[in-house]
This record gives C-alpha cells, structure tokens and sequence, in this order.
C-alpha cells in the first residue's frame, strides 16, 4: 500500500482565511523576542501589498493564553491610532503557535544607524535636523496618547519601549515610531526572559521600570528625554559599560555627564534636563506637554517641515533613495497604460536591483 505523502505548510505562506494570505518574502530582522519579515498581503480580487510581518517568539505553554490576550489588546488599541508619525498596524493574529503584528512597511533606517553612521565619522547631526526628527517623535507619543477608539474614548496609549531604534526614517523624509505597547507581548512570547531581552532596552529605560515598576506617561517622557540627549549630545552610557552594568544604573536613573558644553538654545537644555529627572514627578507630566515645548523652540528657530533635509540627508550618508525608483528604472521598460500584477518573484528581483536597507526593529 502506498503511504500518502504529508502535507506539509509552507514555511514563507500564512493563510488568512477568506482568499487572503501573507507570503514572506525576506527576513529584515531578527531580535531576542521577534523576527520581522517583509511580506506580500494578497486577497483574493489579486490586491497585493508590501508589509512588515513581526512575528513574536516561540511561547510556553503555560504562557499562550497571556501572550494572546496581550497581542489582542495591543492590536486593538494599536488600530485606533491614525497618525502620520505612528507606523500604522493593520491586522494580528496567530501563525502555529506564535502571535504576530502586520505593520506598515517603512523603507529606510532607524535613527540608531542614522546616529551610529555619524559617530563613526565623529559627528553629530546637524541641529535643525535632530530638532525636526525630536519634534516628529513628540508628534507620534502624543497621537498615540490622545488617539482614541470607537466609542470616542482617549486611549491614553504609552510605548513602554522607546528608543533610537523604534524611530524609523523613510526615505521620502517621514519620521514614524513603532511598536506601541508591544513589549509586554514580547516580554510573553520570548524565550529568553532574563538579561539578555532586558538589557537590550536599558539604555532608554526610566528609573522606576528598571526596579520594575509598571511604567506610565512619565516613564515615556524619561525615555524621549534620552532620545534628545542621543540626538544633541550623545549616549547615555558608554560603549564600554557592559548588560548587568547597564541595568544597575538604569535602576538608578545614571545618565553620564556631558564631557563638553553643546551650543544648544538654553531652552531646549531645559527640556531635555526636565525629562530626564530621576523623580516622575518632577519630568513633564506626559509626552503632549513635551512635544509642545519642543515644537514651540522649534518653530522659534525657523526649523519647520525637515522631511526635505532629511531625505537629503538620507541620500548623503546611505547613497541612496528610494523615491525615485520608477518603473522604467526598476525593469528598464515603460509602465503599463493599467497597473499589472507584480509576482513575488519580481518584487524579489525588484529588492536585489535596489538592494536598500529596510527598517527592522526587534526587542
């Protein structure tokens, strides 16, 4: 008798259900906690789009029913959000036994290799420059702590996890952060829960959550305040300092003395020195009222729309930009008078032709 061969699913194909299906196209990332994919969503009427698909760890099974519960909660608060500065979630769900996000694709870096390309080159970006990205980060915690949901309710949602690395930045010059609220799905889906998944966030984590309280709007603030110091001056630990290390000062809300005077305005000192206060009580009560001071200094100093500068600036330091990959360009022929079907394989093709980094951020 002949024993019918299994079945097996295909390991690049998460089916939807309804005709629609993700085809993981590349890895882009992988972290502690999660991998992040490139992706092609398709419907059945043949609408594809390209996505970023963050699929957590592995989960225990004691585990599943908190990891569920989280990544649903996330994803619905997540949904509500509709801000220009917030990278957009579309859909969750399950894939085997692991949850997973499906994002808006952001084409680009993240600010820490923008800022990682100009320390190698000892320099910093120019001010007009991290004042607009510092200001369009604002913009996105306070959409995202004032969206509200269905019913006309402010959602009040935090990130938890903000750091360089959650700052994406196109190539066309568009500032967005993602990955609100997703640590404590990542913290419950990963394997690796001890110090290696939690160093990886000290170095923008406020006093209190490292002793392992729960975090609220201020904890937020703690954490841009060290954004803006990255930005305009430099690391909070250095290079040197090494995981347990990292942790204990972040416990204790170390930041490490500036070892030069910056030129920066006295206002904008003040802001970053007040987010940063050990204390909650004494930073800014939530990410609205920060971003406000920093939008107020920069319009003060004429630093309006940077989206021009940074895609510019982009080009310069990573040679290249995305923007202006046409049709003719990308397959040498003309565009169709109709939009056609664009096939796995040519958007694969398409990617070794192009051959640009693509943000990927994992916890």
């Amino acid at each position: 008798m002949t024993v019918p061969t299994p079945i097996r699913p295909r390991l690049d194909l998460i089916e939807l259900g309804d005709g629609r299906r993700l085809r993981l196209l590349d890895l882009l990332g992988q972290g502690a906690s999660s991998t992040v994919h490139r992706a092609l969503l398709e419907n059945r009427g043949g609408l594809r789009r390209l996505v970023a698909v963050k699929v957590f760890g592995s989960i225990s099974s004691e585990d599943v029913e908190q990891a569920d519960a989280l990544a649903a909660r996330t994803a619905m608060r997540a949904a509500c959000v509709r801000h220009p500065n917030v990278v957009a979630l579309h859909e969750h769900g399950k894939w085997r036994t692991q949850p997973y996000f499906v994002n808006e694709l952001v084409d680009g870096v993240n600010l820490q290799t923008l800022l990682d390309r100009h320390a190698e080159k000892s320099l910093r970006l120019p001010l007009d420059l991290a004042l607009f990205i510092a200001s369009e980060v604002g913009e996105a915690l306070s959409g995202a702590r004032t969206a509200r949901d269905h019913r006309g309710v402010q959602l009040g949602m935090l990130h938890l996890a903000l750091g360089a690395r959650k700052v994406l930045l196109g190539w066309r010059g568009e500032v967005k952060v993602s990955d609100f609220e997703t640590s404590m799905t990542a913290a419950a889906s990963s394997s690796i829960r001890s110090m290696k998944l939690v160093a990886h966030r000290t170095a923008t984590m406020a006093p209190e959550v490292a002793q392992g309280h729960e975090g609220d709007s201020r904890s937020d603030v703690f954490s841009f305040g060290v954004i803006l110091r990255e930005l305009f001056v430099g690391p909070r630990f250095g290079r040197v300092v090494e995981n347990s290390e990292a942790i204990q000062l972040a416990r204790e809300g170390f930041v490490q003395p500036m070892s030069f005077q910056p030129h920066l305005p006295d206002a904008l000192m003040l802001v970053m020195l007040r987010a940063l206060r050990i204390d909650p009580a004494e930073r800014y009560p939530n990410a609205s009222a920060m971003a406000f001071e920093l939008r107020r200094i920069a319009l003060s100093m004429g630093v309006g729309d940077g989206r021009l500068f940074l895609r510019r600036a982009l080009d310069r330091d990573f040679g290249n930009d995305a923007s202006e990959i046409t049709a003719e360009r990308a397959y040498s022929t003309a565009p169709p008078l109709a939009p056609s079907v664009v096939l796995a394989n040519d958007l694969i093709e398409l990617a070794a032709l192009d051959a640009l980094p693509t943000i990927a951020d994992n916890d």
